[in-house]
């Protein structure tokens, strides 16, 4: 299933209407049931527009999650070691982030602008194995487009700051490239939405 939205604050609702369909598959999880899109597909036309959706319920979520690419929390962030300090066999610390920029920097139309966040060792069978798993830079008609895989999302506390946080970092390497514009392609395994959250969402509340 793929869906196309303008910004985050004017989409995100329109990702949890699917959920009233036919689309989504009904889960017994040890978190409760969950109403599960597998390979969601989410592009994102105007990542730089950071407002946060109306009646999105968790806004400290949105600063978390922030601060855990950009602000106080990185040096414990798995997310953010994995992506901006990769640890390789031997020798200093990989970020893979800004080498992928420079990979487009001096070939805009080199396709091996990637990155991973998943290792085998420590994620396979872990009890909480990182997400989003990788991703992949492209210059695309002057845009820069960051393709983003999730291995699970919570598209009803999860999706928002995950969706905001990338925007901004696609958006910043974007003007670093000086480019006019850029997009996000999300992709998620497992976009699910528990059924508590569900009611919610119905009712209005």
């Amino acid at each position: 299933m793929e869906i196309e939205i303008g910004t985050v604050a004017s989409g995100w609702q329109n990702v949890i209407a699917l959920y009233s369909g036919q689309l989504p598959v009904r889960i017994a999880t040890r978190h409760g049931v969950s109403f599960d899109i597998p390979g969601l597909t989410v592009w994102l036309r105007n990542p730089a527009d950071l407002t946060p959706p109306p009646g999105y319920p968790y806004p400290e979520l949105i600063k978390d999650y922030r601060d855990r690419v950009f602000g106080e929390q990185r040096e414990s962030s798995l997310l953010y070691q994995r992506l901006r300090r990769w640890a390789p066999p031997a020798g200093a610390p990989v970020d893979q982030f800004e080498q992928a920029v420079a990979l487009l920097r001096q070939d805009e139309h080199t396709r091996s602008a990637v990155f991973s966040t998943w290792r085998p060792e420590e994620d396979l069978g872990g009890l909480f194995p990182v997400s989003p798993v990788g991703g992949a830079l492209r210059i695309v008609g002057g845009n820069l487009l960051l393709f983003l895989t999730a291995r699970s999302v919570d598209v009803w506390v999860g999706l928002v700051p995950e969706l905001l946080t990338f925007g901004q970092l696609v958006s910043d390497a974007a003007l670093d490239l000086r480019l006019t514009g850029s997009k996000v392609c999300y992709q998620a395994w497992s976009a699910h939405l528990y059924e508590v959250d569900y009611l919610t969402y119905v009712s209005g509340a």
